[in-house]
C-alpha cells in the first residue's frame, strides 16, 4: 500500500532491525518479526505525531466518502509520456468531455431538448492564454444573460493544422481541452442555485450534432452604428437585441466575423460597467480550476504554504505523493481561501520589452480589469506622447529592472505590514518567463534584502507532462489566492488575476499591486 510505503522509507533509520543479527540463518520461532508500527515507534516523536495525523486522514478519506468515489474516478486521469517525446494531446478529456452531463437531451427544463445555445465561433486563437480567457469570461456571461447554452470550445493555437504546433522553436499542443485548465459554469458544471432557468454549457463537438445548420450572425452586424470603442453594457445590449430578433435555437457567430469583445475593449476602463452584474454571475462566482490543476499545485504547495519547519522538512520529499492519497474527491470549490504571507509577482521578460515601447509610442493605459477605481495603484499615461522621459516611465511600470523590482517588493512589503493583522508577508513565488541567469540575480537581491522564509520561481515548480503545457494556469491560481500581488498592469494574464482576487475573501483589492 502507498501508505505502507511512505511510512518504510520514513523508517530508515531502523531498517537494519530487519536483518540477520548472527551468522544463524534459522530464525528464532520466538521473536516477532517487526511491524510496520513497531518501526514508526523507533522515530522521532514530532514524526510519530505526523505519521499518525496522516493516518486518521486516510481513515477518514476512506470512509466518510464512499458514495462519491465515482465521480471522483470519472474524471480524467493523468496520462503517461509519449515515447516520442511530443507534448500531452488530452485524449482522455476530450472523452470526458463527450460525456457531460447536458448532453442528454431528455434532461429537463432548461436543459435537454429545452435548450437553446449560442457559439461565439469567432473567438481567439494563436494568443496567450490571458487573451483567451478574459474573452471567453464575456462570451459565457453573455450566454448567461440571454440564458443560452453557452458552447465551450477548446484553448486553440491552431485550428486546422496538424495536433501540433511550434512556439519559441519546441513543439506545443494545437488545441487543448478546456476541462484540461478551469472547472466550473463555463464547461459544463451547474449554475448557482438561484439560475434554474439557464442551461449548462455544452461542448462544441456536441453543438455540431444538435445544430447541423444553426443561425448564422456575423460580430460586424453587431457592431453597426455602435461607433468607435463602445464600453461592454453597450455592446451587450446590441448583441442582446440581435439576439431577441432571431427565432433559432442554434445561432453560432463564424469564425472570421467581428469579435463581440475584442482588445480595444479589454484594454480600456470600457469593460468595468458591466463588472457589477458580471461579479454577482456564476460564470465568475462558480469559476475554478481543473484537477489538473489542483494537482500541480498540491505538488507544489510547501512553495505557497508557510508551514512548520519540522513538517515542511517531512512534507517536501512526499508532497508529490500525497495529492494521491490525500486529494478530495473533487476538487476545491471557489471561492478559495487565501494564502496568508505569500506574496506573488508577476515579471515579464523575453519580448514583452517591445511591447512596452509599443504601449509608450501609443500612451496605452493599463489593461481594463487592471484599472479597478478601488485598487490602491493607478496610472494616468503621461502627457507629450513618446518623449524619451515618458519611455522611461513606461519601461518601469512595464519591463522593471533588478533593482526597480526588489523596491518596489520591499515597499509592498512595508504597505501590507503596516496594516496586517497576521504575521506579513514571509514567502515571495516569482511568476515568469525569464531566464534562469536573470533570475538567479534578482532571487539574490531579494535574499539580500532578509526576511524572507523562502523565494521560489515557475522555474523551480514540478509539473507533470500534461501540466506543463497548461502552467500559466498553475500561476494564476496561486496568484488568485496569494495574500498580496504585484501585477504587470500592461498584461492580460494579470489583469485576470486582478479580477479573480475580486472574488477571495481577505484579498480582493487592497494588497493588489502593480510595478
Amino acid at each position: 500500500m502507498a501508505f505502507q510505503n511512505i511510512l518504510n522509507r520514513l523508517s530508515a533509520t531502523s531498517e537494519y532491525a530487519i536483518l540477520p543479527t548472527s551468522s544463524n540463518t534459522t530464525p528464532k520461532q520466538d521473536t516477532p518479526h517487526p511491524s510496520c508500527w513497531s518501526r514508526v515507534s523507533l522515530l522521532p516523536k514530532r514524526y510519530t505525531r505526523i505519521l499518525f495525523a496522516l493516518f486518521i486522514a486516510l481513515v477518514i478519506y476512506v470512509f466518510a466518502f464512499p458514495t462519491r468515489a465515482k465521480d471522483w474516478t470519472a474524471f480524467p486521469s493523468e496520462a503517461f509520456p509519449t515515447r516520442d517525446g511530443m507534448p500531452p494531446l488530452y485524449k482522455q478529456y476530450r472523452e470526458w468531455e463527450a460525456h457531460l452531463p447536458a448532453h442528454n437531451p431528455s434532461l429537463p427544463y432548461p436543459d435537454g431538448k429545452h435548450a437553446k445555445f449560442i457559439l461565439f465561433g469567432n473567438h481567439q486563437i494563436g494568443v496567450g492564454w490571458g487573451n483567451v480567457l478574459q474573452e471567453m469570461i464575456m462570451n459565457a456571461y453573455f450566454a448567461y444573460y440571454v440564458k443560452r447554452s453557452f458552447v465551450f470550445y477548446n484553448y486553440t493555437w491552431n485550428m486546422d493544422g496538424p495536433d501540433f504546433s511550434e512556439y519559441n522553436g519546441h513543439p506545443i499542443p494545437s488545441r487543448i481541452p478546456l476541462s484540461a485548465i478551469i472547472s466550473g459554469p463555463i464547461v459544463g458544471g451547474p449554475m448557482g442555485p438561484n439560475d434554474v432557468d439557464v442551461p449548462r454549457a455544452i461542448s462544441l463537438d456536441y453543438f455540431h450534432q444538435v445544430c447541423p445548420n444553426p443561425y448564422i450572425l456575423r460580430g460586424e452586424s453587431v457592431k453597426e452604428g455602435l461607433g468607435g470603442n463602445p464600453p461592454a453594457k453597450q455592446l451587450v445590449a446590441a448583441l442582446l437585441e440581435k439576439i431577441d430578433a432571431i427565432d433559432a435555437r442554434c445561432i453560432e457567430i463564424p469564425r472570421g466575423s467581428a469579435q463581440i469583445f475584442d482588445y480595444i475593449l479589454f484594454g480600456s476602463k470600457g469593460v468595468l460597467d458591466v463588472w457589477p452584474e458580471l461579479s454577482k454571475s456564476p460564470i465568475f462566482t462558480h469559476f475554478g480550476w481543473s484537477p489538473l490543476i489542483h494537482s500541480a499545485y498540491n505538488a507544489n504547495r510547501h512553495f505557497f504554504e508557510l508551514t512548520s519547519p519540522s513538517l515542511s522538512s517531512f512534507y517536501a520529499p512526499v508532497s508529490g505523493h500525497l495529492p494521491k492519497i490525500f486529494s478530495p474527491m473533487n476538487p476545491p470549490s471557489p471561492p478559495y481561501p487565501p494564502l496568508d504571507g505569500l506574496l506573488v509577482v508577476h515579471i515579464r521578460r523575453g519580448d514583452f520589452d517591445q511591447h512596452c515601447k509599443h504601449f509608450w509610442t501609443y500612451s496605452s493605459e493599463y489593461n481594463g480589469f487592471n484599472s479597478f477605481p478601488e485598487l490602491p495603484d493607478h496610472f494616468i499615461p503621461p502627457s507629450r506622447g513618446a518623449t524619451p522621459e515618458n519611455e522611461e516611465i513606461y519601461m518601469k511600470h512595464c519591463f522593471p529592472n533588478v533593482t526597480q523590482i526588489v523596491a518596489r517588493v520591499e515597499d509592498v512589503r512595508k504597505r501590507v505590514a503596516s496594516g496586517a493583522e497576521g504575521q506579513g508577508l514571509k514567502k515571495i513565488y516569482i511568476m515568469t518567463n525569464g531566464k534562469r541567469d536573470w533570475l538567479a540575480e534578482l532571487k539574490s537581491a531579494l535574499e539580500d534584502k532578509g526576511g524572507w522564509e523562502g523565494i521560489e520561481t515557475s522555474r523551480n515548480v514540478w509539473l507533470s507532462w500534461e501540466q506543463k503545457p497548461v502552467a500559466q494556469a498553475l500561476d494564476m491560481y496561486v496568484a488568485q489566492r496569494a495574500e498580496a500581488f504585484i501585477g504587470n498592469g500592461f498584461s492580460s494574464l494579470t489583469s485576470n488575476i486582478v479580477m479573480l482576487r475580486m472574488g477571495v475573501e481577505g484579498v480582493g483589492s487592497s494588497k493588489t499591486f502593480f510595478w
